[in-house]
């Protein structure tokens, strides 16, 4: 029998380790409305207090602080799926930016026809800052009359969500599975299972085949054979100007994707689509130079939106790489210079009892005192960042932020005790 006393020493399980012990000055800040970070987007090191209030609304009504004040969110959150195999766009995004050109305005909703319609407008309106409005189109599919491409007739429909996966883009499913067939055709076995599962997977996420303005939505077409356009399903969501037509149908080489319709959205526009990824340097390629773009021509980017790329860029370039509205996360067309958060904000078609549904902004704006970034505290006016409207909890959530120049660069340690010790006080417009 063996001596216990002499049994080497074996080593314990990961899982049964205790987790390690996270220095105070690393352990993440619990979750708040408010947080305080460092930025250089401005050139400069700056000081941003990021703060969230969230209200109540009614048609027509003042809006009301709600009773529970969620804290702000710091990471990306899907919607459910709108159909089975269909990959959700983004219900959230990050709300801890510390710097903005301008706010974003957010509109989660449907269109809401008093009755079944086949086809409406919808729109968002501030008097003098917004007139943004998309047509909606009920079910509607590819088809071919005499040989050639037709659209068929929108069926009626009582809701449509306004949302990415309705709009223009998306991916050729049916291509992208008869290019691996074809690979497979072509390819020796033996090479075949070795990238199988590579390309597989390649295919499964975010790749050069997908529309780079949108890859949730529907209706982008690589290839012009017949048994993949027929039953193809087309977006419910478009530019009342720039609209999916028979003779814009096929794409052809994915290069070519920057003469396709702009996808139309009110919700938050993906970081890794078109033009986001180029104002962080990854810009999608393209059989041509992608300046100047349909996006600068109507005004809906900056002419200088693509810095360069983050791969061919040197070293030194790269903290000019990322342009100053890379944080801007609303669709394009709700990118609004600074508003002052007692507006007027009318959604069209969007509620089936009240056709123009009116939200009146709260009127009132964020004063911060800021200790410990000069000898006396920081009082900084906040700038209004972000409005989101959901109609369907009927809740508005506005995020406010003020930066300031410290005396001396913080350290993470310093910067939660600023945090901690920051007063918000909320002043009448």
């Amino acid at each position: 029998m063996a001596d216990n006393s002499t049994r080497i020493p074996q080593p314990v399980p990961f899982d049964e380790l205790p987790p390690p012990e996270i220095p105070p000055g690393l352990a993440p800040m619990p979750p708040s409305p408010l947080r305080v970070v460092l930025v250089t987007a401005s050139g400069e090191e700056e000081v941003s207090v990021i703060y969230k209030r969230t209200y109540t609304f009614e048609h027509g009504r003042p809006c009301e602080p709600a009773g529970e004040q969620p804290p702000l969110e710091e990471k990306n959150v899907l919607y459910d799926e709108i159909a089975p195999g269909v990959t959700p766009s983004y219900k959230v995004l990050p709300e801890v930016v510390g710097y903005k050109t301008g706010t974003d305005l957010v509109v989660q909703g449907s269109a809401r026809p008093a009755r079944p319609m086949s086809q409406m407008r919808v729109g968002v309106k501030i008097a003098g800052k917004c007139a943004h409005e998309a047509e909606v189109f009920g079910p509607r599919f590819c088809d071919y009359v005499n040989g050639k491409a037709v659209f068929t007739p929108p069926k009626p429909f009582e809701e449509m969500p306004l949302r990415y996966e309705n709009a223009y883009g998306g991916r050729d499913r049916l291509f992208e599975a008869e290019l691996l067939t074809k690979l497979e055709e072509t390819t020796p076995a033996e090479d075949m299972r070795r990238v199988k599962a590579v390309a597989g997977e390649i295919l499964r996420e975010g790749h050069p085949l997908m529309y780079p303005r949108n890859r949730f939505g529907k209706g982008y077409v690589l290839d012009e054979s017949n048994d993949l356009i027929e039953g193809r399903e087309l977006p419910n969501l478009e530019w009342p100007n720039d609209r999916l037509t028979p003779g814009r149908l096929v794409v052809g080489n994915p290069l070519d994707w920057n003469k396709q319709p702009l996808p139309i959205g009110f919700g938050y526009l993906d970081p890794s689509s078109f033009p986001r990824c180029s104002m962080f340097g990854l810009p999608p390629a393209t059989t041509a130079k992608q300046e100047p773009v349909v996006e600068v021509d109507r005004g809906l980017i900056p002419a200088d939106f693509c810095r360069g790329n983050i791969f061919t860029c040197k070293p030194e370039d790269l903290p000019r790489l990322i342009h100053p509205s890379a944080g801007r996360c609303a669709s394009l067309g709700l990118w609004l210079p600074f508003l002052n958060g007692s507006e007027t904000v009318v959604l069209e078609g969007m509620h089936f009892a009240h056709p123009s549904f009116v939200i009146e902004l709260p009127g009132e704006r964020p004063e911060f005192s800021v200790p410990g970034v000069a000898p006396h505290p920081a009082q900084i006016r906040g700038e209004l960042y972000l409005v989101c409207i959901d109609l369907l909890s009927q809740l508005l959530t506005l995020v406010w932020a003020g930066r300031t120049r410290p005396s001396v660069s913080p350290t993470r340690e310093q910067l939660q005790q600023i945090e901690s010790e920051t007063e918000v006080r909320m002043k009448r417009n």
